[in-house]
């Protein structure tokens, strides 16, 4: 990849008087295009060590808070670039936002984010911000089968609040898809997430009506014929599923098939734990390899994958349920 920072030749600078100082403590409560105006003025005459911010507001574990497609709030836009050649132009796909991520210290004074679904991101500590460093970065998502390409993250953080921006490139089967989240928001994991768990999720749940076209519950399975060929089969999700809480954070959920699984519960969000789960039916074993839930109290937005009796490989992408 190619690094595209710059770099400067330190100079010597005069003595500054304490008030100056003072004010550039004070920056963070400028507007934005003067704040702007700041970064670039030290960039040139400051030494290095002043362009770099703190990352200690931005470690630790921070939940997507619940995604609102109203407000585009945690909601990304998938489409196919005007012009492109290598995609087939078809209406935007919205996709809600979900799950965690885990910002902790990098060598040389750097941040890595790791994703619940398995990805690893380094970024950059900016004087307001986290940038994505270098700023372009790959990872095949196992979760839904395909490869992404991060050009843009930007991450600002307020106490236990942030905000994201992501600009990427999906990778398809049949071609390269653009992908923006403009309005990206989460809460940081604190003391009180348990408790929070335990109000929004316990009681019993109906998936929502299925929509093709916004893929709303539509769970999508891949058999292997035995000549090789692949199909893929669509059907409507659908059923009740009932949470109750367990000791610690440990939240059961149990589906109609009469199988129990176990999540890991903190705020707004619950992952399978032990990441790989089977169960017994009638009809055979039924694993599940993954399954992320946010929920309000009222709504819940999820993402499940695993292989079912048959043997196929099943995603829900878009869940939405509604508590009964």
């Amino acid at each position: 990849m190619l690094d595209t920072r710059v770099t400067t030749r330190r100079r010597r600078l005069p003595a500054r008087p304490a008030p100056l100082v003072v004010a550039l403590s004070l920056s963070l409560s400028l507007s934005l295009s003067l704040m702007a105006w700041i970064a670039v003025g030290v960039a040139g005459s400051w030494p290095a060590q002043a362009q770099t911010g703190n990352p200690h507001r931005y470690l630790g574990t921070w939940n997507y808070d619940q995604p609102v497609r109203e407000s585009m709030r945690n909601v990304a836009v998938i489409s196919c670039p005007e012009g492109s050649t290598t995609c087939s132009p078809t209406p935007p796909i919205h996709v809600p936002q979900i799950g965690d991520i885990v910002f902790s210290r990098a060598a040389g004074g750097g941040v890595v984010g790791r994703t619940d679904r398995g990805c690893t991101w380094t970024f950059a500590v900016r004087p307001t911000s986290l940038e994505l460093d270098p700023p372009s970065q790959n990872c095949f998502n196992h979760v839904i089968g395909s490869a992404y390409t991060i050009t843009k993250w930007s991450v600002t953080v307020s106490g236990n609040r942030e905000r994201e921006a992501i600009v990427a490139v999906s990778h398809q089967p049949n071609g390269d898809y653009e992908f923006r989240l403009d309005k990206g928001s989460r809460t940081k994991v604190t003391g009180g997430a348990w408790a929070q768990a335990r109000r929004v999720f316990p009681g019993t749940w109906r998936y929502d009506a299925s929509d093709p076209r916004s893929r709303v519950n539509l769970l999508t399975t891949r058999y292997t014929d035995p000549d090789g060929q692949v199909r893929s089969v669509q059907t409507p999700q659908q059923g009740l599923v009932t949470f109750t809480s367990g000791r610690k954070n440990v939240m059961r959920a149990r589906t109609e098939n009469g199988c129990d699984w176990t999540l890991t519960a903190r705020g707004n969000t619950a992952k399978l734990e032990p990441a790989v789960q089977t169960c017994e039916t009638a009809l055979g074993t039924t694993t599940l390899s993954f399954w992320t839930i946010a929920s309000d109290g009222g709504q819940q937005a999820s993402v499940m994958a695993g292989v079912d009796e048959r043997g196929g490989n099943f995603l829900l992408s878009v869940g939405s349920l509604t508590k009964r």
